[in-house]
């Protein structure tokens, strides 16, 4: 995951290829989360605005940015990128094509009305189309051997996603429409659409860029961390090398801790697991962490439990990796 990656999928990108969906939603929330509520609107030549996205995106978002594995402490002139597969937002990603492929179509005037619903932001969807599909196949099953006679196999459908979170649509109710008219400046009814070639988030190539913090409330990221937290917090009591667990449970679970579980290192969980008692002492003195006469990392100091959480979700000023490498004669970073 880097820039050069997503520049040369965005470049790889035919707008004219996909089958496009303009889609609307509104964002609720509840004791399970954000949920967010899509509604469909007819858009023609969807490619046209998407050209106009890719090319800001090339020419303007990406060149100044880097990109950077998504997490939370991201500076905010980082773009996070994340896998579609990851945890962190597999079911948002599943829960978004669910939602525009069983939305409701509106006209345009009920977004401005609100008769649709109070719009938080708007996405277009890109499907690549049955015909390009079948030309990359053929072009696929040219460079790799096929059975004698067999037909090249459809590949799963390419998408492509741009959201941003903001209404484009402005009525009545927010601001006066004007249009010209016969050299004059007159009132319009008509709906406005103000679209800007921006991205809050885009999905390509079975990854996603966060460009924005302002759509991750959208995706339940404010939440979620909880959620990935109190996993981590069991794979952690499975291998007992904590003395009090629930005195780490209590430190990890607070808002200042629960974050930094997104950057959890089970790796590194598992290397403390797998030392002896001399070899563990002598691993986690390194980062300031004292043993209990079980051999089990002291938390019975609430600074102790910090200092495993800033270990395993590496936040130590050490790098942990580079400790975990002297077993393969790698020396650790000084």
């Amino acid at each position: 995951m880097d820039t050069q990656q997503v520049i040369e999928a965005l470049r790889g990108c035919k707008p004219k290829e996909y089958d496009w969906t303009f889609a609307l939603y509104s964002a609720h929330k509840s004791r399970d989360g954000t949920q967010l509520n899509w509604n469909k609107c007819n858009m023609r030549q969807v490619d046209r605005w998407v050209e106009q996205l890719i090319r800001q995106l090339l020419e303007k978002a990406l060149p100044d940015h880097v990109v950077s594995e998504y997490s939370p402490l991201l500076p905010k002139e980082e773009i996070g990128a994340v896998a579609c597969g990851s945890e962190l937002i597999r079911e948002q990603i599943r829960d978004l094509r669910e939602g525009v492929a069983q939305a409701d179509v509106f006209a345009p005037e009920d977004f401005c009305n609100g008769a649709a619903g109070k719009v938080a932001g708007y996405a277009f969807l890109g499907t690549e189309s049955e015909a390009a599909r079948a030309v990359r196949a053929e072009a696929e099953a040219a460079q790799a051997e096929t059975e004698a006679g067999a037909e090249p196999a459809l590949p799963p459908a390419r998408e492509v996603l741009f959201l941003r979170r903001a209404n484009p649509f402005l009525g009545g109710a927010k601001a006066l429409l004007c249009v010209g008219e016969n050299g004059e400046v007159a009132e319009a009814e008509d709906p406005l659409l103000k679209f800007t070639p921006q991205t809050d988030f885009l999905m390509i190539a079975d990854c996603g860029y966060f460009f924005s913090e302002s759509v991750e409330k959208d995706f339940d990221l404010e939440s979620r961390p909880n959620a990935v937290c109190a996993r981590r917090l069991e794979q952690i009591a499975q291998t007992e090398v904590v003395g009090n667990f629930e005195q780490l449970e209590l430190t990890a679970l607070s808002g200042k801790h629960t974050r930094k579980f997104l950057d959890f290192d089970r790796e590194i969980l598992e290397h403390i697991a797998g030392l002896s008692f001399e070899a563990r002492m002598d691993f986690l003195g390194t980062y300031g962490i004292t043993l209990n006469t079980e051999g089990k990392m002291d938390t019975a100091d609430p600074e102790q439990c910090e200092l495993i959480i800033d270990l395993l979700c590496g936040r130590s000023c050490l790098d942990a990796l580079g400790r975990l490498a002297v077993g393969i004669n790698i020396k650790p970073r000084e």
